[in-house]
């Protein structure tokens, strides 16, 4: 709905001759057939390309702008605004210092490097082309380590004890990541396709600048919904992992070092080695203790 509001009012000042210098109302609310279909068109592909962007969106107006030195800038001046504002709220003299000053930037700086670092998995030898593959390289690396498990191969068996909220929760941040990935994939067809059919034509191959920027922000927008896909896995192991291990009949460890141990094994185990020895939990034989 945003989108399309956006469209229409876009469409409307063109109609009206806004960008001539000369508002013609009336011309503006005749509307034409004929431009329903182009005007619905960029409503959904502006649609499309803003989804994955969602959470970008979020933490753009939340002040998380970048390492930029003018990213690193603008948030040093707002971060000062309103440290300024809040002592003035409350009756208190703050020294506006170049001390003062030089803190707050460098905690801007730091605040924004820690962010940009959480994109990264810990090992250098880890490290992929991407800034997407280098985000769920990290929690693939990452997730399972608390515990000792291998969360590639633990995930799927963990999604088919999970309660319902949980995996659902995992599929809809795939399914999000999935749609801004196959976005910034197609837009960067058009670019090749606008390129190949418009390379005579001089100036009109600019136009391919239009499928590139959606690509672009397609792309960041997958950056940003796979740290949420991440999350949700992390979430799932978190959770489900005790009832994986009483589906699979495993005795349920005391600790979180016999856990860790275990769980070595059982990665082995499901990466179909037939070297670890796992210990069972069976069910108690005619109403007699359990068996091991």
């Amino acid at each position: 709905m945003p989108a399309g509001v956006f469209v229409l009012y876009a469409y409307l000042l063109v109609r009206s001759g806004a960008w001539s210098g000369t508002v013609d109302l009336a011309a503006a609310v005749d509307f034409r057939v004929q431009d329903i279909v182009p005007v619905g068109l960029t409503a959904i592909m502006l649609a499309l390309t803003l989804n994955p962007l969602q959470m970008g969106i979020i933490r753009f107006f939340e002040g998380y702008w970048g390492t930029s030195p003018l990213a690193i800038r603008l948030a040093h001046i707002r971060t000062l605004h309103h440290r300024r504002r809040i002592a003035e709220l409350a009756g208190v003299d703050l020294v506006r210092s170049m001390d003062e000053s030089e803190e707050v930037l460098n905690r801007v700086r730091f605040g924004e490097s820690q962010r940009a670092l959480a994109g990264y998995p810990s090992e250098l030898e880890m490290i992929l082309p991407t800034r997407l593959g280098n985000v769920l390289r990290r929690y693939e690396t990452a997730i399972g380590t608390p515990y000792g498990l291998n969360v590639l191969t633990s995930i799927p068996r963990l999604g088919m004890v999970a309660s319902e909220r949980e995996v659902a929760y995992v599929d809809n941040q795939r399914t999000q990541l999935e749609l801004a990935t196959r976005t910034s994939f197609l837009a960067l067809a058009a670019v090749l396709v606008t390129l190949v059919l418009t390379w005579r034509d001089g100036p009109w191959m600019l136009f391919a600048l239009l499928p590139y920027t959606v690509a672009f922000l397609a792309y960041r927008g997958s950056v940003t919904i796979a740290h949420e896909y991440g999350t949700s896995m992390a979430v799932m192991v978190d959770l489900s992992r005790f009832t994986l291990y009483e589906r699979m009949r495993l005795k349920l460890p005391e600790t979180t070092e016999d856990e860790r141990a275990t769980n070595r094994r059982l990665s082995e185990f499901f990466e179909f080695s037939d070297r670890p020895v796992l210990e069972h939990d069976l069910p108690p034989a005619d109403g007699g203790t359990s068996r091991t």
